[in-house]
């Protein structure tokens, strides 16, 4: 399974859960209230500890409730069962719909722009027609909110790698490359079985902080000034299954009322210290990287109002938002907050 997605975490899983075990003993709590792709929250899952996931976004939701509440192939009662389903999504009738208007090369966007080229007239159509049998489908009660997400999360999937971008959703490239002429591809997940009672909700952290009880909260927030409500609007759409009006030539979504403080460097050291008084647990870890938009010295000014720190480093790999490396490496940190 791969994700395009800034900050995804999943190369740094094993060092993130494997200091955080030096810590916690296996069967502890730990809330992840900004999961992203919840690839943290899913290898602290299979580490053996109960896991609360949240996000401010939509589609990281979606993400969160199959990776971690779909414990095994949903029955899928209604379409023949999950291969079927799967079935059900490949063969499912093309609509030119709104994403065929909007994001697809052969459409007309409503404010009389040219097509945006986010994605060839065969995928537009054959997402517009998977979004309208999802849509019947949960209206009509055939499918459960579980079979509802996995669904999703397959069209966001699958989505994600036909998109023509070069790594975000800020704009599309000039013309379709070649992973934007292949089709829609829905092949089987592996389905996890994790010891752990896991939870799912939506919201900010700054909404969440201060209700979770738990052993221990894992942050990770945004580094850069990028917004993930603006960069990945499509599958925010795709998860929320709404048609919102498309603004300007790259017919970003209104997102400005979810964008994170985190990514203000005027903002960003209130954020850390707003959140961390509302957290009221014995050990908080917070991955942060030396190019964020708040200092080292600075965040560890902050972060010792608040409880004893221990700073763990390790260098990592600079990717660009295509997924080609660049020079050098950078220094992931993880912040280890021992509450006072």
């Amino acid at each position: 399974m791969s994700y395009r997605y800034l900050g995804n975490k999943t190369r740094l899983n094993d060092w993130i859960v494997g200091e955080i075990a030096r810590v916690l003993p296996l069967g502890s709590s730990v809330a992840d209230p900004m999961c992203g792709t919840a690839s943290v929250s899913m290898a602290l899952a299979r580490a053996g500890y109960s896991v609360i996931a949240a996000d401010a976004l939509t589609f990281p939701v979606i993400h969160a409730r199959t990776r971690l509440l779909a414990k095994q192939a949903p029955a899928f009662k209604a379409l023949g069962g999950y291969d079927k389903a799967l079935e059900w999504m490949r063969l499912a009738t093309p609509v030119e719909g709104y994403f065929f208007q909007e994001f697809g090369e052969a459409g007309k966007p409503a404010n009389g722009r040219a097509p945006r080229l986010y994605f060839s007239a065969t995928n537009a159509a054959h997402i517009d027609g998977i979004r309208a049998g999802i849509r019947k489908l949960s209206t009509s009660g055939a499918i459960t909110k579980i079979e509802h997400s996995v669904l999703l999360h397959h069209l966001i999937m699958a989505t994600n790698k036909v998109a023509n971008i070069s790594g975000t959703y800020g704009y599309f490239l000039r013309k379709l490359s070649r992973p934007a002429l292949q089709s829609l591809t829905f092949d089987p997940i592996e389905f996890e079985w994790t010891s752990g009672c896991h939870e799912v909700i939506q919201g900010t952290v700054e909404e969440h902080a201060s209700t979770l009880r738990v052993d221990a909260v894992y942050l990770d927030p945004p580094y850069t000034k990028r917004q993930y409500a603006g960069n990945y609007h499509i599958l925010e759409t795709l998860a929320r299954e709404d048609e919102p009006i498309a603004a300007g030539d790259g017919g970003l979504r209104p997102w400005t009322d979810q964008a994170s403080d985190f990514c203000y460097r005027r903002k960003a050291g209130q954020a850390f210290r707003e959140t961390l008084e509302r957290l009221t647990v014995p050990h908080v870890f917070i991955s942060y990287s030396e190019d964020g938009q708040v200092q080292e010295d600075e965040l560890l000014s902050i972060l010792n109002d608040y409880g004893k720190v221990t700073l763990l480093e390790q260098p990592y790999t600079r990717y660009r938002s295509n997924g080609r490396v660049k020079n050098g490496s950078v220094l992931e940190r993880l912040y280890h907050v021992e509450a006072y």
